[in-house]
């Protein structure tokens, strides 16, 4: 199986490798042998990025002229988690339209797509996010279940004709998920109505998707509620069928143990610590999710 990670949080260790690795940990309950293609435009030369670009190429760090060097550059890791051998491997953003970047996808043969968190902002455009949009642009064009996570979630949202804007204030939180009638039957919350409180799920964002579209042919569809955020959780619909492809305003990935350790890293506050210091159903999500996939491929 070969997974393919927007990997936009790479500079921090433990929400970005370690938070890759929650997020692949589901799948090596079912398979013997994993590949985990990472790509980084946020780091990579914006020619190169205008220039049309269809193979699959392993980088070295000169591919990335601008990475944070905080964090060692690694080309290509193994990791045994559980019985799996998970190799993460760093390729080059490939460049394209979006009929070139769905079948992209599935000649890689592509099982599915993760746009992570980052500390950039969707309210803040910067030129790499266009290349990231036109991936799941192809990614939605293609079918290929995909999972948007924060910030990847306010860049599907606004790659489909939703709107993102800064709030005043940060939020920093657990909270309950409101299911919509929609949500309440989809398979990614399977087993997580908590006796109709909803999933438990943990935000840190400032971003918020305000607005979904409601295009004819391709619709964001409403899943999930908050306290402090409407558009919470969403799924994409095409030409009135619903595909596998997600967004979440929380953090599925950020299980406690990362938690307590980026607060070791310095990378959170121990306010902020405080704040997350309790389970949530971001593990039972992601579980979902790859049963999702394993059953599409």
């Amino acid at each position: 199986m070969r997974i393919l990670i927007l990997d936009l949080l790479a500079e921090r260790s433990e929400f970005g490798h370690g938070g890759n690795i929650e997020m692949v940990k589901p799948f090596t309950k079912l398979n013997s042998n994993l590949e985990v293609l990472l790509i980084t435009p946020q780091y990579e030369d914006l020619v190169l990025l205008k220039e049309n670009q269809l193979e699959l190429i392993y980088i070295e760090k000169e591919k990335v002229p601008f990475w944070d060097d905080e964090v060692v550059f690694e080309s290509k890791t193994s990791e045994n988690i559980g019985d799996c051998i998970v190799e993460f491997n760093r390729i080059l953003t490939p460049v394209g339209s979006v009929d070139e970047l769905s079948k992209w996808l599935k000649k890689n043969e592509i099982s599915c797509l993760f746009c992570s968190g980052s500390r950039r902002n969707v309210s803040q455009p910067e030129p790499w996010m266009k290349q990231a949009k036109q991936i799941l642009r192809g990614a939605v064009n293609s079918t290929i279940p995909t999972l948007g996570i924060c910030f990847g979630h306010q860049l599907l949202a606004d790659t489909l004709g939703g709107r993102v804007i800064r709030s005043d204030d940060r939020t920093d939180a657990i909270y309950n998920l409101e299911l919509s009638n929609l949500g309440l039957k989809d398979p990614l919350f399977e087993g997580l109505l908590n006796d109709g409180s909803g999933p438990i799920a943990l935000y840190t964002h400032q971003d918020h998707v305000i607005e979904i579209s409601t295009d004819d042919t391709i619709k964001i569809e409403l899943l999930g509620s908050s306290k402090h955020c409407e558009n919470a959780a969403i799924r994409i619909s095409k030409d009135g069928r619903l595909i596998p492809v997600w967004g979440v305003q929380f953090h599925p990935e950020a299980s406690l143990p990362r938690i307590e350790r980026s607060y070791k890293l310095g990378h959170i506050s121990l306010e902020e610590k405080e704040k997350f210091n309790k389970e949530h159903d971001g593990a039972k999500i992601l579980e979902n999710f790859a049963g999702i996939v394993n059953l599409k491929t």
